[in-house]
């Protein structure tokens, strides 16, 4: 899960994390800021409650023109955020000119810098090139460049396809496992990275916007995202090619899991709950793989301590699948208990269901 500071209730992401079950968590840093007290006390609230920390680096236009203040930003952010954390991504969204990056070039040199610096506490490893959406050939063209010292220790992408609507629907052919199967075969190749990949940022934006860069044409329901989110986390953890995926973010108006509300209170969305009964459900349970299902229908089958479990859907409703055994439990996308179905054949549909 990804964060930012909530100064309205300084403890509310304690206690919501907590809730959720989440393990790693990624705060986002911002090195215009002249004051980090917010982001410094909820590092060292998260780690005080066992937390893996990681860190985001963006930019602006401002830090790529003033490179001195860019190298005092990062020397500050590293000096305080290292003890909590020794992942770090260098720059955000570099393919889009809005967040201050027009040149790989440019990139490049905000990048070197900034690993350097970070690279002096011992067990840093910075990620890189943070390309966002589906633009492969940015991530191609910089994890083959040539230029001395330039290494990203772990391939970082913002892997968004809230474009092509449901994370099953393909864009040039390719649905959410290839384009993940895809990252990671660059990895494998590229001259000046390692092969480990994350997903650093991903969403599906809220019809109450406006809070998606491309429209309205893009946004969903709430409970439409609530079943991407899920169906997302399946299919790409699923493929054992990524390690981390991060929703982006616990607290926010048009896409976060808590809505902040008008009167100044705080609301769960669906996608809230759908993230715990997930965490809850799968979480230290080994993928076994897929089973046989018909075509935009998913049956994936895990194991833990001898007992097993499937996780149902479908793209459309009322696709029937069979299920490997009877089941004793039906669990609902958000938890609650589901009549069990009577034999081994059962219907499936958007929101994902939990066999035990």
């Amino acid at each position: 899960l990804a964060v930012r500071p909530w100064p309205q209730n300084p403890d509310v992401h304690l206690r919501e994390i907590k809730a959720l079950g989440v393990g790693p968590v990624l705060l986002r840093l911002h090195p215009w800021d002249s004051d980090h007290r917010d982001e410094e006390m909820l590092a060292e609230a998260l780690v005080s409650q066992g937390h893996e920390l990681s860190f985001v680096i963006p930019q602006n236009r401002d830090l790529v023109r003033d490179r001195n203040r860019w190298r005092a930003a990062v020397e500050e952010l590293a000096e305080r955020f290292t003890p909590f954390g020794r992942h770090f991504q260098v720059g955000q969204a570099i393919n889009r000119s809005k967040w201050g990056i027009w040149t790989h070039g440019e990139y490049v040199d905000l990048y070197l810098e900034a690993a350097e610096i970070l690279r002096r506490k011992e067990g840093v490893q910075v990620l890189g090139p943070s390309v966002i959406d589906f633009e492969f050939q940015a991530i191609l063209a910089l994890v083959n460049n040539r230029t001395p010292g330039l290494h990203f220790d772990i391939v970082s992408n913002l892997l968004y396809v809230d474009r092509r609507g449901a994370p099953e629907n393909r864009q040039m052919g390719l649905d959410t496992v290839d384009k993940v199967t895809l990252l990671r075969a660059i990895a494998e190749i590229g001259r000046n990275c390692g092969d480990r990949c994350w997903v650093t940022e991903i969403n599906w934006p809220l019809w109450e916007g406006p809070h998606s860069p491309a429209g309205k044409t893009v946004s969903v329901g709430e409970e439409e995202q609530a079943n991407y989110l899920v169906r997302y986390y399946l299919l790409v953890l699923g493929t054992g090619l990524v390690e981390r995926v991060f929703w982006w973010r616990l607290i926010a108006r048009g896409y976060g899991l808590i809505s902040p509300e008008s009167d100044g209170s705080l609301r769960r969305r669906p996608a809230w709950d759908a993230l715990r009964t997930l965490i809850d459900q799968i979480e230290g349970a080994t993928f076994e793989g897929p089973l046989a299902a018909p075509d935009g229908a998913f049956l994936y089958s895990f194991t833990e301590d001898g007992e097993d479990l499937v996780v149902g859907w479908s793209v459309d409703r009322g696709a029937r699948a069979v299920l490997p055994r009877r089941a004793s439990a039906a669990i609902s996308r958000d938890g609650a208990s589901l009549p069990v179905p009577d034999g081994t054949e059962i219907e499936l549909g958007p929101s994902p269901v939990y066999y035990q």
